[in-house]
């Protein structure tokens, strides 16, 4: 089981020096601060982006470290300590240089636009400063708001996952970790899933003092800069435009989501009669079709990922393989190691790196797809800035989740007709985990965030969840009182308020995209991938416009709910009901 090398960030050792060449930099860039006006020359301007960019370098290789070392050991003093100082020097040095996006937030639009212009790949940098434009606060203001986020937000967060990761459970007399106990959620054996799901969900009730606590003084914080502070209109406006989407993009997905839910209603009664369960519960919803799940070893899931993407394209082979050669990737699951998996896409001249926690289930064979998807999305934009490099959220999913299908369809062409019953099933599962189950997320944040700002309790945000849950599942399955405290172990919940919607939006555009690549073959190749080769240098909405698709329609997220029931079909004949 690999570990990253994470000396091709910068050699440890010397740490002090980059440190010290970033406070350099802080300071040559603060002698620029005077020249500053309208009358700047297409030169200058460009002298000062790169300037920037060169600090952006620095600096991320310090945090990309910092943050890479902790997510193995998330209890080590050490590498806590390493972090928060990281953090601080990191916030200090960007309030100092702050006064380059104020100047330009303010400059009059005849001038910005000018600039602009002639900004070449810097433009879209350059647009998203006068984004927040009307929702940005004064200089000294804005630094005061970073330096509070270091001991308050980030430290709330960092507080949430110490506690949550040092977490263990006692399974057959041993002590096992979250990544560990979640497998045994879709054990064959319904004794097996119920004692996994009281076992965590007991856990997060009897921490729900500390949990809920850390969670309304986030929500908290949330509105208070952004609603009260910045004047968004409410709290998901906010990430709305950190995501450059349209708020009516995001209403018409989640009114799509909530008036599709039952198609997976629909989907699992048939996989209540195909598992063989009378009166389906909550505990069974990730109930596997097959009793023998298969496993794959290590190595086995790579050359799949490998020759998967080779299938579709050996410029996507290529830029997986890179990632592997150059040990980027941590796959061991070992104790206070940061749960789940990532893509962390550092710089355009670093290929990404990739954590896992991989136990041989085929849900790790998906993750690893998934996650090596982001990856190739990342290389694929080596070419933009660092200003530029990563996609924005509902964008940052698409290559990722493409390539789930694409590992779903190539197991499904290889399978006989019980084995497609399986994929079909262990699909619809993962479907309805990335659109439904994440955007009824959403809208419990929506209606959570209200509730707080109001003086919610603990015990009535766990009720709104609760009432959630059985929308989601009307009276396809019953949802027993201790599922409530779920949410307390959604990580995204606390660690990025509204982030969850766009796995919704990146699976729904997905499978559009697989639509058309069905329909077009290879000719569809080489525009898929310019897509992802545009990383975030524009907004999401012309990016997709070139492949004809506009996000504000609902018509456009139905097509991949019809996609879904095609599925739900298919699973129907094969099992002929």
């Amino acid at each position: 089981m690999p570990k990253w090398n994470l000396s091709d960030i910068y050699d440890f050792r010397k740490t002090k020096e980059l440190l010290a060449e970033m406070e350099r930099q802080v300071k040559a860039f603060e002698k620029l601060r005077p020249r500053l006006s309208n009358r700047l020359s297409k030169e200058e301007l460009m002298g000062i982006l790169r300037k920037k960019e060169k600090m952006i370098e620095v600096s991320t290789r310090l945090g990309g470290y910092a943050d890479l070392w902790l997510a193995e050991s998330t209890s080590d003093h050490k590498r806590t300590a390493h972090h928060s100082v990281i953090s601080q020097k990191i916030a200090e040095a960007w309030n100092r240089i702050l006064f380059f996006n104020i100047w330009f937030k303010d400059l009059d639009e005849k001038t910005a636009r000018r600039y602009i212009s002639y900004s070449g790949k810097h433009h879209y940098f350059l647009e998203r400063i006068r984004d927040f434009k009307k929702h940005s606060l004064n200089e000294r203001e804005e630094q005061i708001v970073n330096l509070k986020d270091l001991t308050g937000e980030e430290t709330l967060v960092k507080l949430y996952d110490i506690t949550t990761n040092s977490f263990r459970y006692k399974w057959k007399n041993k002590l096992i970790t979250q990544e560990e106990i979640d497998q045994y959620k879709k054990s064959p054996k319904r004794e097996y899933r119920k004692n996994a799901y009281d076992l965590v969900l007991t856990k997060f009730r009897d921490y729900e003092n500390l949990l809920g606590e850390i969670y309304k003084s986030l929500a908290t914080d949330w509105r208070n800069e952004n609603v009260k502070l910045r004047s968004f209109e409410s709290p998901i406006q906010t990430m709305n435009l950190a995501n450059n989407v349209p708020d009516e993009s995001v209403e018409a997905l989640l009114a799509t989501v909530r008036r599709n839910k039952g198609v997976f209603q629909d989907y699992f009664r048939v996989k209540a009669r195909l598992c063989g369960i009378k009166n389906m519960d909550r505990y069974d919803l990730y109930a596997p079709y097959s009793g023998k799940e298969k496993k794959y070893s290590y190595e086995e899931a790579k050359k799949i990922v490998l020759k998967t993407y080779k299938h579709f394209s050996p410029r996507a082979h290529e830029m997986a393989k890179k990632i592997f050669d150059c040990s980027h990737v941590h796959s061991e699951v070992i104790p206070n190691k940061r749960s789940g998996a990532f893509c962390y896409n550092l710089l355009n001249t670093l290929p990404p790196y990739i954590m896992l926690n991989y136990v041989g289930k085929t849900k790790d064979l998906f993750t690893m797809m998934h996650e090596f998807g982001h990856g190739i999305h990342g290389v694929s934009a080596a070419g933009q800035t660092n200003f530029t490099l990563n996609a924005g959220l509902p964008l940052s999913e698409t290559a990722s989740i493409f390539g789930e299908m694409l590992l779903s369809q190539r197991l499904l062409s290889q399978a006989g007709d019980g084995e497609k019953i399986s994929i079909l099933v262990e699909q619809l599962d993962g479907q309805y985990a990335a659109i439904n189950r994440q955007a009824f997320f959403t809208l419990y944040e929506i209606k959570a965030h209200e509730a707080t700002s109001e003086g919610a309790t603990i015990g009535e945000l766990n009720k709104i969840y609760l009432s959630n849950l059985r929308e989601q599942f009307g009276g396809t399955m019953k949802v027993p009182e201790d599922f409530q405290h779920e949410w307390k172990y959604i990580p995204h919940i606390y660690h990025t308020p509204f982030y969850c919607y766009a796995y919704a939006f990146g699976n729904l555009l997905v499978l559009s995209l697989y639509r058309m690549y069905q329909e077009q073959g290879e000719k569809f190749v080489p525009r898929y991938l310019k897509l992802l080769s545009y990383g975030g240098s524009e907004k999401p909405t012309k990016i997709l416009s070139e492949l004809g698709v506009d996000i504000t329609h609902k018509a456009f997220w139905q097509q991949g709910f019809d996609i879904i029931k095609g599925e739900v079909a298919q699973l129907k004949k094969l099992s002929r009901e």
